[in-house]
C-alpha cells in the first residue's frame, strides 16, 4: 500500500507538471493511471476536467468534473469551475444552481456574490446587479469588484457614484492602466475632455501596449479637432492590433476629414471584412458611398444598420432613401 501510495504520488505531482507546462494529452496519460491507482482521489477526476476543457472536449470536460463532485461534493473550488463554466456558455440557471450552493455552505465567499452580478449585467438586470455587488464589497472589498460596481452605476446613470467607485480603485491599485482607462472614458462621455486625456496618459504610461488606450485618446482628440496626433493614436492601437475594428474605424474617419476617399473606403471595407454586424463602419460607409453619389450602395449599408438597431440608419433611410 505504501509503494502504491507513493507510485500515485509521483504520477500525480508529474501530470501536473505536465498540465502546467502546457502537455495536455501526457498530463491525461498520467492522471488515467493515478486513477487506475486510485479510483477514489477526486483531484485527479479535477485536474483530467482540466485538461479536457483546454482540449476544449466539453462532454470529457463535465464527465470529470462531476466525478470530482460525486467524490468531494462541498469542495469549493470544484463548484465554482463548473458554475464558471456553465456562466461561460451562458447556462446562467445552471451556473447560479452552482452559485446558490456556495452561499448556502461557504456564505462569506465574495467571489460568488461577483459572479452572480456578471450575470445579472449580461441580463440588464442591474438592480440586482447592484445588490449582489453590494454584498461581494460587504465581505470583501477587491478593486474589481469596485471597477464592476462603477460599471452598473455607469448604466445606471450615476456619474458621480462611477466616479467614486474608479477612484477607489486606484487607491487600492493604482499601477492597473484598466482603471485609469475607465476613468478617462467617464470624463470622455461627460464631455470633461482635458481630464479625460490626463487619465489616458496614465493609462498609457502604464501600459504602452493598450490599443483601447491609444485609440480612446484617438477619440478625444479627434473631438478637439487635432486630426494629426488622433491618426498617430490610431495608427499605434493598429500597430499592436491589426484588425481592431474601432481604431480601423476611426483611422477612415481621419481620411475622411482630409478628403482621401480611396483610404476611407478601404478602411471601411477592411472593418466590416472583419465585423459584418459593425454598426459604425456601415453608417460611415453609407455616408461616403452617397458622398460619391452611389446612393443604392448607401441605402444598402444604412438598411443592414437599421436592422441591426441603429435609429440614425433609420432617419437616414427615411430622408435619402426611396
Amino acid at each position: 500500500n505504501n509503494k502504491k501510495l507513493i507510485l500515485f504520488e509521483n504520477k500525480y505531482n508529474e501530470a501536473i507538471d505536465k498540465y502546467n507546462s502546457g502537455e495536455l494529452n501526457n498530463a491525461i496519460l498520467l492522471l488515467d493511471e493515478c486513477v487506475n491507482l486510485d479510483s477514489t482521489n477526486a483531484n485527479s477526476y479535477f485536474f483530467l476536467s482540466k485538461c479536457y476543457y483546454d482540449l476544449k472536449l466539453k462532454n470529457k470536460y463535465l464527465n470529470n468534473i462531476n466525478r470530482a463532485l460525486s467524490l468531494d461534493s462541498l469542495n469549493i473550488i470544484y463548484i465554482s469551475e463548473i458554475g464558471n463554466y456553465y456562466r461561460s456558455i451562458t447556462k446562467y440557471d445552471s451556473a447560479n444552481f452552482y452559485y446558490d450552493k456556495i452561499i448556502e455552505n461557504f456564505p462569506d465567499f465574495s467571489d460568488v456574490f461577483y459572479w452572480k452580478s456578471l450575470i445579472n449585467i449580461k441580463n440588464s438586470v442591474y438592480t440586482s446587479a447592484l445588490d449582489n455587488m453590494n454584498k461581494a464589497l460587504n465581505i470583501e472589498e477587491k478593486d474589481y469588484f469596485f471597477n464592476e460596481r462603477a460599471g452598473i452605476y455607469r448604466k445606471q446613470k450615476n456619474f458621480n457614484k462611477a466616479l467614486s467607485d474608479y477612484k477607489t480603485c486606484l487607491k487600492i491599485n493604482n499601477q492597473s492602466s484598466l482603471f485609469y482607462n475607465n476613468i478617462a472614458s467617464l470624463y470622455k462621455l461627460l464631455n470633461i475632455l482635458d481630464s479625460s486625456l490626463y487619465f489616458y496618459n496614465k493609462s498609457i504610461t502604464l501600459d504602452k501596449a493598450n490599443k483601447i488606450s491609444f485609440n480612446n485618446r484617438g477619440e478625444v482628440l479627434l473631438e478637439q479637432g487635432d486630426v494629426e496626433n488622433a491618426e498617430k493614436d490610431f495608427k499605434k492601437s493598429l500597430k499592436i492590433d491589426s484588425s481592431y475594428v474601432y481604431a480601423l474605424n476611426n483611422l477612415s474617419v481621419c481620411f475622411y476629414k482630409r478628403n482621401e476617399l480611396d483610404k476611407t473606403i478601404n478602411l471601411l471595407n477592411k472593418c466590416i471584412e472583419i465585423q459584418p454586424d459593425f454598426v459604425t463602419a456601415l453608417l460611415n460607409r453609407g455616408i461616403y458611398f452617397q458622398e460619391t453619389r452611389d446612393e443604392k450602395r448607401a441605402c444598402n449599408d444604412w438598411l443592414r444598420a437599421s436592422e441591426l438597431g441603429s435609429n440614425l440608419a433609420k432617419k437616414f433611410i427615411r430622408n435619402d432613401c426611396y
